[in-house]
């Protein structure tokens, strides 16, 4: 590869390459697709929980990787006055070359490291002030309150029915199976009923035999 397209690489890569989900993303696809408001709220909170666990994941790392290049200056040090006292140069430079490369690939790995977290943190910031704003719409509620996981599962099981309608798709049986084990009351559950019956009836129309005329 020539210097001259090496240099033309370098000025791209001056642009940041972000590698993380796009707001735009983590807002309609993450926690967007979430069929109410608690499911959104709880979606926040398992998101923030990941990106802190990755954030405490990485600051480890650095933590090891600064140890990690301390401890080659050291070993540099070393031989720099080994250097000093003509024992074995030749062999000490190859070794002190060896040494600043390594330096050399923990600096990089440390500035990939800090890049990481430095979008791990924009991603939690962003979960963040999206629970702060859905809390003022509705308080989070216990994951196991009945309330709120049966309007979860009403919305949710009602938009997959609505989509497949729409679509006309036939009825997924694990979806129906899904919806009569909502109890009875569930109005989806109802409406779902009534459109079996309903298909059942046409059917059965379709299926009745034709009336022969004699004259």
């Amino acid at each position: 590869m020539s210097s001259e397209y090496n240099e033309k690489i370098e000025e791209l890569l001056k642009n940041e390459i972000v590698d993380r989900h796009s707001f735009f993303q983590l807002k309609y696809f993450v926690i967007g697709k979430e069929p109410t408001i608690q499911a959104k709220l709880w979606r926040c909170l398992r998101e923030l929980q990941s990106r802190k666990e990755t954030m405490d994941s990485i600051n480890l790392e650095l933590e090891d990787i600064e140890d990690r290049k301390l401890l080659m200056i050291i070993e540099m040090e070393k031989l720099r006055q080994s250097i000093e006292n003509n024992n074995f140069q030749a062999e000490i430079e190859i070794k002190t070359r060896q040494i600043k490369r390594k330096i050399d690939g923990i600096d990089r790995s440390e500035n990939s490291m800090c890049k990481k977290l430095k979008f791990a943190k924009e991603e939690a910031n962003f979960f963040y002030e999206a629970y702060q704003s859905l809390e003022k719409k509705e308080k989070i509620k216990q994951f196991d309150d009945i309330k709120a996981q049966t309007e979860y599962w009403e919305q949710k099981l009602r938009s997959e029915l609505e989509m497949r309608m729409l679509l006309r798709q036939p009825l997924d049986i694990e979806l129906v199976k899904a919806i009569l084990s909502l109890s009875d009351d569930a109005p989806i559950k109802k409406e779902t009923i009534n459109i079996l019956n309903d298909s059942f009836d046409r059917q059965n129309k379709l299926d009745s035999p034709k009336t022969i005329c004699k004259e």
